[in-house]
């Protein structure tokens, strides 16, 4: 009965490792998982050069769409950070984009990740409209930017970084302006994150020439 058992559990053994052999070359073969991640520095401009990074490791870069395909080996479900290293010139996420591996019905679609990497500099244009103020520099940082036409309209360009607070001068202390009120105005402005256009408004009067009175000469008195 003995050497029964041991034969027939020796006939088992070659079966069993075969199963075994089988899982193995089964998970091998199967596909690996795929994800798509899309990079933007601003709603609707798609981000290239954005490096993608897992476990230290660099996975891809982001093309001229914005996108990188990735492909992982794993089980459904397995969990792991994605790193988003952005070019010169933006701001990498401070955290991770949580993702993990799972498989669409559908197989011509893939799991998407978005982020963005913000520019680190924003462009400002600043718009001046200066009613009755011709002519008159405008001063950004005590110096001169730019200078208001005959109608009283001047513009220029200020890159500047998020968060980042200005002042502008219209300034009235050249000759012939003494009269201008009020003396040299200014405006403050914030600049937030996104490109923006800045409008500084400001009214001026000019105070008028005090009237004189002249007394009509005296006719003169015949005796």
């Amino acid at each position: 009965m003995r050497t029964l058992s041991m034969a027939l559990a020796l006939l088992a053994l070659p079966a069993s490792s075969c199963a075994l052999g089988c899982q193995s070359l089964d998970a091998k073969t199967q596909p690996p998982f795929e994800i798509l991640v899309h990079v933007e520095s601003d709603p609707g401009r798609p981000l290239a050069g954005a490096v993608l990074v897992v476990n230290g490791r660099e996975r891809g870069t982001t093309l001229g769409d914005g996108r990188a395909r990735l492909s992982f080996v794993g089980n459904d479900g397995d969990t792991f950070d994605l790193w988003v290293r952005c070019p010169d010139g933006f701001a990498s996420p401070s955290k991770p984009i949580p993702a993990s591996l799972r498989r669409i019905a559908d197989p011509a679609k893939l799991p998407q990740y978005d982020a963005t990497c913000a520019p680190s500099q924003r462009s400002i244009v600043v718009a001046i409209r200066a009613d009755n103020g011709a002519n008159l520099p405008v001063m950004y940082l005590n110096k001169e930017v730019a200078r208001t036409d005959a109608s009283g309209a001047a513009h220029f360009f200020l890159p500047a970084k998020p968060g980042d607070s200005f002042e502008l001068v219209l300034n009235t202390s050249e000759r012939g302006n003494e009269k201008l009120r009020p003396q040299n105005p200014s405006a403050p402005f914030v600049v937030r994150s996104a490109d923006e256009v800045f409008l500084f408004e400001q009214r001026f009067n000019r105070d008028k020439d005090p009237v004189r009175y002249v007394a009509p000469p005296k006719k003169a008195t015949h005796l």
